[in-house]
């Protein structure tokens, strides 16, 4: 029994491997731009926010300052009980809108904050007079800053009527404050280069946190309430958009920017309720079964169960210590264990994906060379451990029944270090 299970295990990573080699060579391809076709949309950006003191008038500033004269800022305050809405409601520009939810309807999650902004949008008469698919809603972090050529980059992939929403790449905007940081800077610009551009090809790319662009139409598409109330709300919209029929692209190039932990804690804290919306988003597997097929079904379901992989990981890494530790008491087992051949086998199987993602990031970046951008491959391999801790411990909440959101504490400006080269000073 225990034969097979590591069979199984290895296995699960070999394909794991393959799929992700795979999307490596497929998207070392040229990717077209669609070009033009962007006029006569109106951009609506909604911003939630809990008490976001620390960040949210910087945010508001650069939105204010690459928005276009006819757009709308709605932050969404969601019973804050700092100065967040003390904050917003000190902007005078007339596209910034507040919108405050106080106790008991405030606190249940990011999706219901979202779907509170939306029946404003179609009930306040902030959008009277214009056509749900030619209004964009641009989804915002608190401490999200778009880059002010990204807007005019992602508006031509809505000319054609069948995308239903865009996302664009994320970078961490404090990757030089710290080795953590750089890491999750490293992170986001894996996943974007070797899988959200491969996964645009086929209409699938995944929606995340900062910097998505949705079809007003294609929201009112999936209901009253198209936000869920999952820990990942963004994960779940995006799979039931592509169920709906919508193509959702990644805009790669485009950029947005935010602050990157400098806490482990913060770290495993924060990917474990990542962890724990995955799993609650397994409820849409029989509806990918049922209704997707070839390849967006594949890439669906692959993302939908990679949770396993960190069980799988979790498992290996345990029967590998377990193995040191048997080495270190036996003499005979030490000869076995310590011999060219499986040294290097355990090598090639934990650290393959460093020369794939070493390299990339060192091109992507533009700010390390290829030697130190394979260094960082290897702590990359290493960084991605944090997922084993923060699987197991969103397992422990769910088996104790705690679905609560766990918030993301913000630095200042300050903290987060210095804006990035040619960033406009007050506007970061």
């Amino acid at each position: 029994m225990i034969t097979v299970l590591i069979l199984c295990a290895v296995s699960g990573v070999l394909i794991a491997f393959t799929y992700t080699l795979g999307m490596y060579l497929e998207s070392a391809g040229r990717l077209d731009r669609p070009t033009g076709g962007g006029e006569g949309f109106t951009v609506v950006f909604v911003v939630p926010c809990l008490n976001e003191e620390r960040v949210i008038g910087a945010t508001l500033r650069r939105l204010i300052a690459v928005s276009p004269p006819d757009a709308l800022i709605v932050v969404v305050d969601d019973g804050s009980d700092d100065g967040t809405a003390d904050l917003v409601g000190g902007f005078t520009d007339p596209r910034v809108r507040l919108l405050r939810r106080v106790p008991p309807d405030a606190r249940h999650g990011k999706g219901e904050a979202l779907n509170h902004a939306v029946r404003f949008l179609l009930d306040g008469g902030a959008l009277r007079h214009r056509a749900a698919d030619r209004v964009l809603v641009c989804l915002m972090d608190a401490d999200g800053r778009l880059d002010p050529e990204s807007l005019a980059m992602v508006l031509p992939y809505f000319a054609d009527p069948r995308v239903g929403a865009a996302q664009v790449g994320v970078r961490i905007a404090n990757k030089a404050q710290s080795t953590l940081a750089r890491l999750q800077d490293m992170e986001f610009v894996v996943y974007t280069h070797l899988f959200q551009r491969t996964r645009g090809r086929v209409g699938c790319a995944g929606l995340g946190g900062n910097g998505q662009f949705m079809r007003l139409s294609a929201l009112l598409d999936l209901g009253d309430d198209p936000w869920s109330r999952s820990l990942t709300e963004d994960l779940d919209l995006g799979v039931r958009l592509v169920l709906a029929g919508w193509r959702t692209e990644c805009v790669w190039y485009a950029t947005v920017r935010q602050q990157g932990l400098v806490s482990l804690r913060a770290l495993v804290r924060q990917r474990s309720r990542w962890f724990q919306g995955h799993v609650q988003a397994w409820r849409l597997v029989p509806s990918v079964v049922g209704r997707a097929s070839g390849r967006v079904a594949a890439d669906l379901l692959n993302v939908l169960l990679s949770p396993l992989l960190i069980f799988i990981g979790s498992f290996m890494t345990m029967s590998l210590l377990a193995a040191l530790a048997g080495a270190a008491l036996s003499e005979p087992a030490r000869e076995q264990l310590f011999r060219p051949l499986p040294i290097v086998s355990w090598y090639v199987l934990t650290f393959a994906p460093a020369f794939l993602a070493g390299p990339l990031y060192a091109r992507v970046s533009g700010d390390l060379r290829w030697v130190r951008g394979l260094v960082y491959g290897h702590l990359f391999v290493l960084y991605n451990l944090v997922w084993l801790v923060a699987g197991w411990w969103g397992t422990g909440r769910m088996v104790i029944g705690r679905r609560s959101w766990l918030k993301t504490d913000r630095l200042t400006d300050r903290e987060a270090g210095p804006a990035p080269a040619g960033t406009a000073p007050g506007s970061t």
